[in-house]
């Protein structure tokens, strides 16, 4: 081999080694390139995303908010109608009570004895006849009521 053969080995390996450095260095600044590109792409993406998201809250709190008036409406709405059943219940007593009287009170004239129910009966066939009086019914003096007699 000659010296000059010699000196050039060398530099063509050097020549070769830059050159491969340089396609390397080229690919990774492309690679770069390429991962720099998706990731602006995912950004924009999930930018879109958390911007949906956001309306989303926004709508959710609202809606949480309204349901939370739903409920202290229901909440008010029921103790109302509680303190109405209560009202109710009082004056159902109340009633049962003053029906519970005058039941009683019917009841000590009635046992008073059997006569007293007989003028009843007397007092409402001479209602009876006096009404038929009145309106000029023929039968007027007759039985007002077959089988009853005045």
């Amino acid at each position: 081999m000659s010296y000059a053969f010699n000196k050039l080995l060398p530099t063509t390996h050097f020549r070769q080694y830059a050159q491969r450095s340089r396609v390397r260095k080229l690919q990774y600044i492309a690679e770069l390139e390429r991962r720099v590109q998706a990731l602006q792409t995912e950004g924009v993406e999930v930018s879109a995303e958390m911007d949906f998201l956001g309306q989303q809250n926004i709508m959710l709190d609202l809606e949480n908010k309204a349901l939370k008036q739903r409920l202290e409406s229901l909440s008010q709405e029921h103790l109302i109608k509680r303190f109405q059943q209560e009202m109710f219940e009082r004056e159902i007593g109340r009633l049962r009570s003053l029906f519970q009287q005058q039941q009683q009170q019917q009841h000590i004239p009635q046992q008073q004895g059997p006569t007293h129910s007989r003028s009843n009966s007397r007092d409402l066939d001479s209602q009876f006849a006096n009404m038929s009086l009145k309106h000029g019914d023929p039968n007027s003096g007759r039985d007002a009521v077959p089988g009853l007699r005045i």
